[in-house]
């Protein structure tokens, strides 16, 4: 069985609050990049979708793990981590200056898929850290012609198919998805496990496979495009209540809420 995790490299969300609310946070002349240097880290989901492949491995399936990304040399680091995580292979589709389009993104690994050729299952994070769209996933199932299933945290085989637990807002559905399939990560999943020592040494010494757009045949086509970033001005106000006993602090609270009108 082999398994593909798509997975992108997204500025820390905490990292963004911070420079937020310092004022440090600032968006480059072109209006839609940020010039502030940002931590750079897997997305959460993305990581989830990795342990819900290895989860199929610990179940005593035979699977191939193989992590795959778009994106210029600093996504190496990203790939190094997925091996360290315990993926077999890793690719990145060499693409440096691409726009942040979730519909190119898709033809990109969408082509690196098909050049694959024997995928039986692609796990998605659920949706991006940074953009919160959730685009990807979709297209690239429909690209590929493959079945779709979304928001899942539980993916078991069962024979020929897997069974699916999703999370609903009304509660847990299950599913049979016949293979191949996309099936995008929850969080409900759980915690997912740490990199090993023993995979970071051995993420080091191995380098990603690199396609080029050329090797993949792909083609720019109609997408999305982003027009402006903007930053909302974020202010942070604490007052601490004085008082000799918490009773007194209690008093001076509910003053403070009733002269507000809150209370």
């Amino acid at each position: 069985m082999h398994i593909v995790i798509c997975a992108k490299q997204v500025i820390d969300p905490d990292g963004v609050n911070s420079y937020a609310l310092w004022g440090q946070l600032e968006v480059d002349e072109s209006g839609r990049a940020f010039s502030t240097e940002l931590p750079l880290i897997i997305n959460a989901y993305d990581d989830q979708a990795i342990e819900a492949a290895l989860r199929l491995r610990d179940d005593g399936h035979d699977v191939t793990i193989t992590a795959l990304s778009a994106g210029g040399e600093d996504v190496n680091q990203l790939l190094r981590h997925c091996k360290a995580m315990g993926c077999d292979e890793i690719v990145r589709v060499d693409d440096p200056d691409g726009p942040p389009d979730a519909f190119r993104t898709a033809r990109l690994l969408a082509a690196a898929i098909r050049d694959l050729g024997d995928v039986d299952l692609v796990l998605c994070g659920r949706q991006s850290s940074d953009y919160d769209q959730g685009t990807t996933p979709a297209a690239l199932a429909e690209m590929l012609g493959y079945a779709y299933v979304t928001v899942a945290f539980d993916v078991r085989v069962e024979g020929e198919r897997l069974r699916i637990k999703r999370a609903t807002p009304l509660g847990e559905e299950q599913v049979l998805a016949s293979m191949p399939t996309v099936v995008t990560i929850s969080n409900e999943l759980g915690i997912p496990r740490y990199p090993t020592g023993r995979g970071m040494i051995a993420a080091r010494r191995h380098p990603a496979t690199v396609k080029t757009l050329e090797e993949l045949g792909v083609e720019d086509g109609d997408g999305a495009e982003l027009l402006e970033l903007y930053i909302h001005e974020v202010a942070g106000e604490c007052e601490f209540i004085e008082g000799d006993d918490p009773a007194a602090q209690a008093a001076a609270l509910l003053g403070k809420l009733e002269a507000e009108g809150v209370l």
